[in-house]
């Protein structure tokens, strides 16, 4: 046979072992779903792999079936019984000489046994008393939380090695193990000192042999030690796992950033199913050399455990990683509210749907569900994601504080400005603020403090819609900080409340703006907000359009329609020259809107704005026995709301038979909010003064 041939013969239990232990963890991963099917080229490039694996382990794979042959063969000779005395013929010498044949029969020698191998040497005992120091020290920083530094180190270890830095205490029991290695030369350890001790460069001779001597020692530790056997679960956890971020700290709960190493490079040019495979075939490959080695000295059945041991329990346990031991939150994903089962917030291993919609959740539960809102699992995910979206299904009867209770739908007052301490009292009365909501947190585990004030927010704001009549967000009057109980408590009891504009009740009102509204009325530059017992609106400049609220409260409603019934006046030596009413503008771009203004001599004209630059779209009569908002008080009421037709319906009324109507078809402003619009001409120091701004939508 030629030479090529003998090494393919040789390396044909190698080639064969690793191959088809490849393919078959590659196809275990893909009958069970941890991985996908990857394409055909990556699987015939994963064999090939696996292939090449074999053929490095050749000389390893052929020692340990050469062991696992003698050791079979010694225990066969063991247990070989002597044969035993054929029956002897009659012979004319009689008994005698029949005895004497029996006897010559038993007494034949029994053919030569193989001795068994010789036990391993016991290990010196330096080297025991270094093993067990070292397993002392990882047991007391791993194992035992009170010892002063575990959490730092548990971090470094998990950070590293994963989850399986909590087994490290074990690995160094098997260094009292010694396994038999293949003739090879010792790693040249002077090699890498050459630039510092002969202060020159590597030569070319110099870096081949300090790369073949490298990668002789990784293969006989990786391929045939129990190296091998953790770095390859070490892989294994990070691909079952979901492949998780090194930077949000996901590794940790799986194979560590030595599996984040290993696994990434298979994974990108094999896949993951491909380099579950090659990994798996790693590991059963240095199993089998291992348990070779252990069946030689005590026996096959030994061998056989060792290598039930050492293929299954790794491949078990990566396998139970797919499935266990994962964090789960809520989450928002493409319209949907799901519970996403991964290793930190931002990982994805799997993703169940909850059957909530995301749209029209208010803006703080789509933070809180954009963050992530930690569950225990996917019945409890569903149950909290439909509790949130619909609070009135966790409704309680009362809120009981400090020695106040409270029910949705009562106003309050206070005892004395700073107290805590709330009472009831009518809402036509005067009052402080007004209760929306009274319901259960669905939370039955604490979720952490935060978590709990950011749902109540989320839970309030969700409500406050099915209160006022107008979902949170398309409304200028804010919610008030919500209600908690001190400490803990499984579905806590919140109170959510509206500060009052006035002596009315808000329940189903509509309201979207007020006078006494608590959100800052901030005006652009050259203009001022007061608001004493009335609100000031005053132009400081000349040339001046002042909208209140100013560019700061971004409040637009798409499609919306409001209605506005408000009072003013105009103060000033200028004031001829104003304009005064109110507008209906886009919240994104005050420049962009409609305007209802009521001029010096009375008359009340609707406008357009587009980039700031306004257009009359209609003007009502001169008043009649009514005078301007320079010398008496003007009510008026307008709308703007959007038609069947796609455009949008202006209308203003005022005393004195004053009415002006517009119907804006042509590339209509169609988001919108109420505000407060003072104009001036050539001077400024024009102050308005509202009495009366009440905003309803429509």
């Amino acid at each position: 046979m030629s030479e090529v041939g003998e090494r393919a013969r040789a390396a044909l239990p190698a080639v064969a072992l690793l191959t088809l232990a490849t393919a078959a963890v590659l196809g275990l991963a893909t009958l069970t779903g941890i991985a996908p099917a990857p394409p055909v080229w990556q699987v015939v490039l994963t064999l090939v792999a696996g292939l090449l694996l074999g053929v490095a382990a050749t000389g390893q794979v052929r020692a340990a079936l050469t062991d696992w042959q003698g050791a079979a063969a010694a225990e066969a000779g063991s247990h070989r019984r002597t044969r035993r005395a054929a029956a002897v013929p009659a012979t004319v010498d009689g008994p005698a000489t029949q005895r004497a044949a029996a006897v010559a029969v038993h007494d034949e020698p029994p053919p030569p046994q193989k001795p068994r191998p010789p036990r391993p040497a016991r290990p010196s005992w330096p080297r025991i008393g270094i093993i067990a120091l070292v397993v002392a020290a990882l047991v007391a920083l791993l194992w035992v939380p009170r010892v002063p530094v575990h959490g730092v180190a548990a971090a470094v270890f998990t950070f590293v090695f994963g989850y399986a830095a909590y087994a490290l205490p074990v690995l160094p029991l098997l260094l009292l193990w010694p396994l038999p290695r293949l003739p090879r030369a010792t790693w040249p350890w002077q090699l890498p000192l050459v630039p510092f001790v002969d202060r020159r460069l590597w030569t070319g001779a110099e870096l081949r042999d300090l790369a073949v001597a490298t990668l002789h020692y990784l293969r006989e530790r990786v391929l045939t030690r129990t190296t091998g056997i953790a770095l390859a679960t070490l892989g294994l956890l990070h691909l079952v796992r979901g492949n998780p971020s090194l930077l949000d700290g996901g590794t940790s709960r799986a194979g560590g950033l030595v599996g984040w190493l290993l696994a990434e490079p298979l994974r990108l040019l094999l896949a993951t199913g491909g380099a579950i495979g090659l990994l798996g075939g790693v590991l059963v490959g240095a199993g089998a050399v291992i348990a070779a080695s252990v069946g030689r000295a005590w026996g096959t059945v030994t061998g056989y455990a060792v290598l039930a041991v050492a293929v299954a329990v790794p491949l078990l346990g990566a396998g139970a990683g797919h499935w266990l031991g994962f964090e789960y939150y809520l989450r928002t994903e493409q319209g949907r509210v799901v519970v996403v089962a991964g290793l930190s917030p931002s990982h994805r291993q799997a993703v169940h749907d909850t059957a909530v919609a995301a749209d029209g959740l208010s803006p703080s539960l789509l933070a809180l569900l954009d963050k992530g809102l930690q569950v225990t699992g996917n019945d409890d995910g569903d149950r909290i994601a439909r509790a949130l979206a619909d609070p009135s299904k966790a409704a309680a009867d009362t809120y009981v504080g400090d020695q106040f209770e409270l029910k949705a739908g009562e106003c309050f007052d206070w005892i004395g400005g700073s107290s805590q301490l709330r009472y009831v009292t009518p809402c036509n009365a005067a009052h402080i603020g007004e209760v929306t909501y009274v319901g259960h947190l669905p939370f039955l585990e604490d979720p952490g403090r935060d978590a709990v004030d950011a749902a109540a927010k989320a839970v309030c704001e969700q409500s406050y819609g099915a209160y006022l009549g107008v979902p949170f967000g398309q409304s200028f009057l804010p919610l008030d900080k919500p209600m908690l109980p001190p400490g803990w408590t499984p579905r806590p009891v919140i109170a959510c409340s509206v500060g009052a504009v006035g002596p009315w009740t808000l329940k189903g009102s509509r309201t979207v703006a007020a006078l006494q509204q608590k959100v800052p009325w901030g005006a652009a530059g050259g203009c001022k907000v007061e608001v004493p017992d009335a609100l000031r609106v005053t132009a400081e400049q000349p040339n001046t359009r002042c909208v209140a609220p100013g560019p700061q409260q971004r409040l637009s409603v798409p499609g919306g329609g409001f209605a506005m019934d408000l009072e003013f006046a105009a103060i000033g030596k200028t004031a001829g020259g104003a304009r005064i009413g109110a507008a209906c503008l886009d919240g994104a771009d005050l420049g962009n809107g409609y305007t209802f203004e009521v001029t010096a001599d009375g008359v009340i004209e609707i406008g357009k704005l587009v980039g700031g630059q306004p257009a009359k779209l209609a003007a009502s009569a001169k008043p009649k026995n009514a005078g301007p908002p320079t010398t008496a008080s003007t009510p008026l009421q307008v709308t703007c709301k959007p038609t069947a037709d796609g455009g949008i319906e202006l209308t203003a009324f005022s005393t004195g038979n004053r009415k002006a109507t517009a119907v804006d078809r042509t590339n209509p402003v169609t988001r919108l909010s109420p505000r407060l619009m003072l104009a001036n001409a050539g001077a400024g120091g024009v102050v308005m003064t509202t009495m009366i701004f009440n905003a309803t939508r429509v």
